[in-house]
């Protein structure tokens, strides 16, 4: 009964913290993504598909501070309302108060792995899918006639008049990516189209030129040409526009454990695979670690209030980031193995809630 009561002091105020906070970081998302999100081209649809897409997203990262915070506001109103007091005054140990949530953030941490193994990485791969539509569809759509684009860096784009369908009339097509080889492509009349992601554009001309000059000999290059098909392969100028995509989270801790693997057989570094697998590791285990911290911390707590607690948790949550960082960092220079680099955070963690719990059980909770 006692552990179920302490389980219910960190549950509701965890699940409500998890939707607060899961709200936040969409509008982050958005106002993040905003050249993507307020394209010309954006419907209804395609603002709930993202949002359905990036919801396992957010729910990972919501979900330990919540927890963290769950921990040091519900149980810190019960050191503060003097009720740990009077359960060690009938015997109960804060030992045994730690105790609940450490079972909790048992089932959170299991939570967070499945999470992370599936729904994340389905996701991430969605919103991948999701944005670079938009963007191909966004980029259409801004073809105004008789107005240059020049959005996508290095690439001109110009036509007298344009359809919904993709058809064009008076088409310039100006390519500097090539800085040593400029292109210029002028057609009467064609289609565009998209494609994949790597050629995001596919342009269909009729009855034009190609100019192309070369700065290395000078030399100057007229063709004409009566039916000619130029892939725009925009992607990478356009990857930066897409800010709701992390490549990083796209792949689960299975395909990262083969990644590894099929590295090591190809006699290749697998340094930068593993050293992400083992990030990603730390984080499923980050509940359980806020855990071994955050319950003696609020067990200590004698004032303060949610704002003390809030304040914690923040502090907690930036240094676990700070430290998983710098040793994420120190792995991909060769400096730290990739499995202590994974789980230093965590290590640390754990190692200083320890050494509070021993001090409360020293000192009690009064």
């Amino acid at each position: 009964m006692l552990r179920r009561s302490l389980m219910l002091e960190v549950m509701l105020p965890f699940l409500a913290w998890t939707g607060l906070l899961c709200v936040l970081l969409f509008v982050m998302a958005f106002l993040k993504g905003t050249d993507l999100l307020l394209g010309s081209a954006v419907t209804g649809w395609d603002l709930t598909r993202l949002i359905v897409f990036l919801m396992p997203q957010f729910l990972v990262q919501a979900v330990p501070i919540a927890f963290l915070l769950a921990i040091l506001l519900g149980l810190g109103r019960l050191a503060e309302d003097g009720e740990l007091s009077a359960l060690q005054a009938l015997g109960v140990s804060p030992a045994e108060v730690v105790r609940a949530p450490l079972v909790l953030s048992v089932g959170v941490t299991v939570l967070l792995a499945v999470m992370m193994s599936t729904a994340q990485p389905w996701g991430q791969r969605m919103v991948r899918e999701a944005a670079h539509d938009i963007l191909r569809r966004n980029l259409m759509k801004d073809l105004k006639p008789g107005v240059f684009h020049e959005e996508v860096r290095g690439l001109t784009l110009y036509t007298g008049a344009a359809d919904g369908a993709g058809r064009l009339k008076q088409v310039l097509v100006h390519d500097e990516r090539d800085p040593e080889r400029p292109l210029l492509v002028l057609a009467s009349k064609g289609t565009v189209s998209a494609t994949s992601w790597e050629n995001l554009l596919e342009f269909e001309l009729d009855d034009g030129e190609v100019h192309r000059a070369s700065r290395e000999t000078d030399e100057y290059t007229v063709i004409g040409f009566g039916h000619a098909t130029l892939h725009a392969g925009v992607g990478d100028s356009y990857l930066q526009k897409n800010q709701l995509n992390n490549m990083r989270d796209q792949q689960t801790p299975f395909e990262l454990i083969e990644g590894v693997r099929a590295a090591e057989r190809r006699g290749e570094d697998p340094r930068p695979l593993a050293v992400t697998l083992h990030w990603r590791l730390g984080q499923m285990l980050m509940p359980l670690s806020f855990a071994f911290l955050g319950a003696p911390l609020a067990i200590a707590r004698r004032r303060g209030g949610r704002a003390w607690g809030a304040l914690l948790t923040m502090a907690g949550y930036v240094g676990f980031y700070v430290v998983a960082r710098l040793a994420v960092q120190l792995a991909d220079a060769g400096s730290l193995p990739p499995l202590f680099a994974g789980q230093l955070p965590n290590v640390i963690f754990v190692g200083l809630g320890l050494l509070v719990l021993l001090r409360v059980v020293k000192r009690g909770a009064t």
